[in-house]
């Protein structure tokens, strides 16, 4: 889906009610569309890419999807993960109506579609013919009429980005709910390559390689077995020692104070969540996890999650950096860095990261940002994450 420029809602993603022939009628989307489809094959990866999705504010058009993300819930301790509606039930309802016909009982509009099936043929123009083959305990569903369409579990939402003069810059509610990835090139000699960077994997990932079986920091303590099967990793992991896991986050927290900055129990949530999934995928592997074993990968989370969450929400300039008088003598901080610049907020940062060695480098790659973000900042004065 290309982003335009002069999104400054959702109805270009959600649709919109519409009165214009006399009746009242529900415009749906390539968006919308998209979503009942995955909601048809549910065991199906569905990827969905927002090209240049700052080209308008996302938290503008892309507000109700941001929304239900936070209504993200395992009901009855099932598998699948339920949300809230993005289009409300009322709707589908409306798209379905028999223009001046009525049910004599309950005078409700008279409906030409019966179900989810019967929808997803009418949204896509297609025969019973070319629904062979399709799993039919699909065909008897009428979700979409009971509870609306809301955010199917196998669609997995992308956006490219470019961060200039020209773009949106992101607000920390959306920064707080995505994943950052920054990509800036290879060498530029490998345009000549006759490398195919665009080659199939042989075994496609499936919805159980994608499913995710946390949706917070609780379901974690309960249900990963690394977890539960081990004191001392529970007891890491709630911080009921000294160097617990919500401590690790703290010593970030205590570097950013001051600032707008800092992070609260939606990051400690993704953080945990995501040192579970590690857990699991090395427990899986037939590593056996030991308390040192977790606080490598909790390491390793950190990293990312300083990489992909908190530093793309940090910018400013010289005093925004600056670290006071009484935090340096609490802290036993010096004036000036090893290479004689001031010692400042992201010093401090770097300091708490994930450290590597040349061996290594790969494996954690915070304290690499944070020193091009300190170069930016000495030679700038301002800094931020993206270049």
């Amino acid at each position: 889906i290309q982003v335009r420029p002069n999104w400054h809602d959702s109805t270009e993603l959600l649709g919109y009610e519409t009165r214009i022939s006399g009746e009242t009628e529900y415009v749906l989307t390539d968006f919308l569309r998209f979503l009942a489809k995955a909601w048809y094959f549910e065991e199906t990866p569905f990827f969905l890419c927002l090209d240049e999705m700052n080209l308008a504010p996302v938290e503008q058009y892309f507000a109700e999807f941001l929304s239900v993300l936070e209504t993200r819930t395992h009901p009855n301790n099932e598998k699948e993960i339920r949300t809230g509606s993005l289009v409300d039930k009322e709707y589908f309802r409306i798209f379905s109506a028999i223009e001046n016909t009525h049910n004599k009982e309950t005078g409700e509009p008279a409906l030409k579609y019966k179900n989810d099936k019967e929808i997803y043929q009418a949204l896509f123009g297609l025969k019973e013919a070319d629904l062979n083959g399709i799993d039919e305990t699909n065909a008897t569903k009428t979700t979409l009429f009971d509870t609306g369409l809301t955010l199917p579990e196998n669609v997995l939402v992308i956006g490219t980005v470019n961060m200039d003069d020209t773009t949106h810059q992101f607000s920390r509610k959306v920064i707080d709910r995505a994943m950052t990835i920054e990509m800036n090139g290879g060498a530029l000699t490998d345009i000549f390559s006759d490398k195919d960077d665009l080659t199939y994997i042989e075994k496609p990932l499936t919805m159980d390689d994608l499913h995710a079986e946390y949706i917070s920091a609780k379901e974690v303590i309960k249900n990963c077995s690394a977890v539960t099967g081990n004191e001392d990793i529970l007891k890491y992991i709630k911080g009921e020692t000294e160097d617990g896991l919500p401590q690790r986050l703290e010593e970030i927290n205590k570097a950013l104070y001051g600032t707008p900055f800092m992070v609260s129990y939606r990051v400690m949530n993704e953080l945990t969540i995501y040192l579970a999934v590690l857990l699991d995928k090395a427990k899986e592997d037939g590593q056996e996890i030991s308390l040192d074993v977790c606080k490598q990968f909790a390491n390793t989370a950190i990293d990312k999650i300083l990489l992909m969450k908190i530093l793309p929400r940090v910018e400013g300039d010289d005093e925004m950096f600056r670290i006071s008088e009484k935090e340096r003598t609490a802290n036993g901080f010096s004036d000036q860095a090893d290479d004689g610049h001031e010692f400042t907020k992201l010093d401090w940062l770097r300091q708490i990261a994930p450290q590597h060695t040349e061996d290594n480098k790969d494996s954690y790659m915070a304290v690499d940002k944070l020193s091009e973000m300190i170069e930016r900042l000495n030679r700038q004065s301002f800094a931020r994450f993206w270049p």
